[in-house]
């Protein structure tokens, strides 16, 4: 092979990019010890993308997780694990999110969820500029049946809290679930309805409620808890 050759051969040589976090995290969850805990576990997975804290990166897309309820992290990771979630080529946050779930043991789920729900949660910042007087409708109409007046949701309707995420995070997810990119899976009973749900709104519709959404945590955060 001549120089030229072997010069156009180097020069289409694609270029070396760094790793991306979450391949990192599965990288780092191959050499955790089989007897790790919950908290080594989140350090290695879940922190290299949500944060030390369970906080969440908008540079990653990826929401807060902290405080969640372990029953619905649970189930959430049930769903990356069983392609439920995730599988979707346009879902590129999801198919990252299920790749790493995949990597979970059986026996960790519930140990993680746990120790994922006990952290406390973080204040987030409101990033859109949605007309939350029209975001407070809809959300009464669309939203208050299954996640409740105050955006806490409820275990018997298998509806997580809203009012921990950020206002970006839940705009999106309702975008996915809209288009179907979420929820589409015959076996994802919760997603279904949001799917019906929020195909009946307009994309300002939804970054309205998002809007709105952002917003209603402090509206109920000082409410005194009923005995």
């Amino acid at each position: 092979m001549d120089a030229a050759a072997t010069l156009g051969t180097e020069r289409r040589r694609p270029a070396v990019r760094p790793a991306l976090p979450w391949v990192l995290a599965i990288v780092l969850l191959a050499g955790i010890p089989a007897a790790a805990g919950p908290a080594e576990i989140f350090k290695k997975t879940c922190a290299t993308c949500h944060g030390a804290k369970g906080e969440g990166s908008l540079a990653q897309k990826t929401p807060s997780i902290a405080s969640m309820p372990a029953w619905y992290i649970a189930r959430q990771l049930h769903k990356f694990r069983t392609d439920i979630r995730g599988a979707d080529k346009k879902d590129l946050e999801g198919l990252k999110m299920r790749a790493i779930a995949h990597t979970l043991k059986d026996e960790e789920v519930k140990g993680l969820a746990e120790f994922i729900s006990k952290l406390p949660r973080t204040p987030t910042r409101h990033t859109l500029k949605g007309d939350t007087a029209e975001g407070r409708t809809l959300f009464r109409e669309y939203c208050m049946e299954c996640h409740r007046y105050n955006g806490r949701g409820e275990f018997v309707f298998g509806s997580p809290p809203l009012t921990g995420l950020q206002d970006w995070y839940i705009r999106d997810q309702l975008l996915k679930f809209r288009s179907g990119v979420r929820g589409a899976h015959p076996d994802d009973e919760q997603g279904a309805k949001m799917h019906k749900r929020t195909n009946a709104l307009t994309a300002r519709q939804l970054l309205d409620i998002a809007s709105f959404i952002g917003v209603l945590a402090g509206e109920h955060d000082r409410e005194t808890p009923k005995k």
